[in-house]
């Protein structure tokens, strides 16, 4: 009797399993957060679809507006990338850890597949 036990706890606790393996499976994946650190006049002249403008100048103030979550995975792009690397760094200086640099706006239009809008 006791094995019978011991096989159906077994076979119930495989079905569980596998009921959420399927949930983790259908679960979207989060999207990072994409931000381009230009002035208001060059997003005007062309930005990623998609894009949050936050001037690198503003980042500190502006991404605990958009983004209190500092586990939150961004993405950053400026015209060169130095200004997203100067973003990068006061970013990660409040604490946010999943931080990438993709460089130009054009190296991040590449990098990541998604058109430049105007």
């Amino acid at each position: 009797m006791n094995m019978i036990k011991a096989v159906s706890l077994i076979i119930m606790l495989f079905i569980a399993l596998s009921g959420l393996n399927a949930l983790c499976a259908d679960a979207p994946a989060v999207k990072p957060l994409l931000i381009d650190v230009r002035t208001e006049a060059e997003w005007k002249e062309g930005h990623l679809e998609g894009a949050i403008l936050i001037p690198y100048d503003r980042i500190g103030e502006g991404i605990v507006k958009t983004a209190p979550d500092r586990n939150t995975k961004i993405n950053l792009y400026c015209r060169s990338g130095r200004r997203s690397g100067i973003a990068l760094d006061a970013l990660k200086q409040l604490g946010y850890e999943d931080v990438t640099n993709l460089g130009s706006v054009n190296d991040a239009s590449v990098r990541l597949n998604i058109p430049v809008v105007k």
